[in-house]
């Protein structure tokens, strides 16, 4: 199974302790670990399908999303989304859960390690950006609309200071 190889390859590049589970059967294998963001502890997949030549990284956050503030999360993870480029996308679950998801089609090429570092530095970065503005919408009674006012008028202000700079 080459993607239970890669990501064995990539536990062992980062001097992780896990091992993967291997359903090779079904062509499926998955790491199931944590990790540190924000001095919070998320919760990480990166699962292999050997049959499909897909490799997926989850990236869960330790919070979900409390009732009544659903839309508002959606609303802000779409925002998120749309204005700032990372590959994968932050979603929201059925259940509340907030989860950064990547996934890559391996089928015309070898993957290496450094897929999976980028999927993950990806994910890392996603939620050390925006950690506070998502348990904001999620946690709290803040809206959606006020956070996205803050968000825009930070970028605004980080746009003109370096048209300043220039």
């Amino acid at each position: 199974m080459r993607l239970a190889r890669l990501i064995e390859e990539f536990i062992a590049e980062k001097e992780w302790d896990d091992e993967i589970e291997k359903d090779v059967e079904n062509g499926m294998c998955q790491l199931s670990t944590s990790l540190s963001i924000n001095n919070q502890s998320f919760r990480l997949y990166i699962e292999g399908d050997e049959n499909r030549n897909f490799l997926f990284l989850y990236l869960y956050a330790p919070f979900s999303i409390i009732e009544g503030k659903y839309v508002d999360a959606c609303m802000l993870f779409n925002f998120i989304n749309n204005i700032y480029v990372y590959p994968g996308r932050l979603t929201a679950g059925d259940d509340g859960s907030i989860r950064y998801i990547d996934i890559i089609d391996v089928e015309n090429f070898e993957p290496s390690i450094e897929i999976i570092q980028n999927m993950l530095g990806n994910g890392v970065s996603l939620f050390n950006n925006n950690t506070e503005e998502i348990a904001a919408v999620a946690l709290t009674q803040k809206t959606y609309e006020a956070i996205r006012g803050e968000l825009e008028k930070n970028t605004a202000l980080k746009e003109a200071r370096n048209k300043d700079k220039e």
